[in-house]
């Protein structure tokens, strides 16, 4: 877009000639090379740090996948396959003729893969390739904790061979929470895989809002860091998801014979319950069996100078 002798389009150029491999003519192309070189990879980055913390989805998304582009030197549109250096250029352009989406390659037993590219020494190759790719397995579980917040107990696992050559020893992943338009990220979090750890199942719990009405699904997606293609989305139906009632009922309180101060059984807590009568007061003698012979956490409220603060 613009004319030629517009700035942007000159840097435009430059850009799609470096992701290309085009090789240019003249030092004065070449210096301006340099500098998008340097330069265009840092500003992609920036410009997803910048989407991802005002929750710009769609910026985030295309901002990370040009940093990538950029870094790796091929295009989006080719075979992620290019990611491994020792597959020969003209076994590329056969698989990128080929009609068949990337993901179908997991299917092929290695001869198929020979034959399909009518290289039969390359199919285990190419097989061992296709399945070191990263990928993760997502499964999520979703839980109500109020009626704007929602408990997310998200499950990955890898499902790919973790080589060190390959991929160094950790291999990092993004992980969006998506509203129902893909627009918004509700919740972001950078998972690390480590290669100790690469056989194993992971689980990362964490909340994200929810509006009322409430939407029809959210989005969960998983996008490598440093692959192209490396992507997982995982769609939450909201469907059958029942949240709390607006006001919840209160806690009656019973009519219970008062408890004596002497049922704590430890005399510094017992200094703390003052008072004439040497008992507990009804919402502390309710409370006792929950707070003083349990571990589990407990929500208390209670009108002022009730005698909360004690229990």
């Amino acid at each position: 877009k613009g004319g030629a002798e517009e700035t942007g389009s000159k840097i435009n150029v430059l850009l799609q000639a470096y992701i290309s491999r085009l090789p240019l003519e003249g030092f004065a192309l070449q210096a301006d090379m340099v500098y998008v070189e340097q330069s265009a990879g840092r500003i992609f980055r920036a410009l997803f740090e910048i989407a991802l913390r005002r929750g710009w989805a769609d910026l985030a998304k295309k901002a990370l996948l040009w940093s990538k582009v950029v870094e790796k030197r091929f295009w989006s549109v080719q075979t992620p396959l290019r990611h491994f250096k020792e597959i020969p250029e003209d076994i590329l352009r056969k698989i990128e003729k080929k009609d068949i989406r990337f993901e179908q390659y997991y299917d092929y037993k290695p001869h198929e893969i020979g034959e399909l590219l009518r290289a039969p020494k390359l199919g285990k190759h190419i097989y061992k390739y296709v399945h070191q790719f990263p990928k993760l397995d997502l499964a999520a579980y979703v839980q109500p904790l109020t009626r704007s917040c929602l408990l997310v107990e998200l499950t990955l696992t890898p499902d790919f061979q973790f080589d060190s050559k390959v991929h160094s020893s950790t291999e990092p992943f993004w992980i969006f929470v998506e509203d129902t338009q893909q627009e918004t990220i509700l919740y972001y979090e950078l998972f690390v895989l480590r290669q100790s750890q690469a056989d194993q199942e992971h689980t990362l719990t964490f909340t994200v809002p929810i509006t009322d009405p409430m939407p029809p699904h959210y989005f969960i997606r998983c996008v490598s860091d440093r692959w192209i293609g490396a992507e997982s989305l995982l769609p939450v139906n909201f469907r059958r998801l029942i949240l709390p009632e607006r006001n919840p009922p209160e806690t009656e309180l019973l009519d219970l014979m008062p408890l004596p101060i002497t049922a704590l059984k430890w005399p510094k807590a017992e200094q703390v319950f003052y008072g004439a009568t040497g008992k507990l007061n009804p919402i502390q003698t309710q409370t006792f069996t929950q707070m003083f012979q349990s571990d589990d956490n407990t929500l208390l409220c209670a009108p002022a100078n009730s005698g909360k603060l004690q229990c």
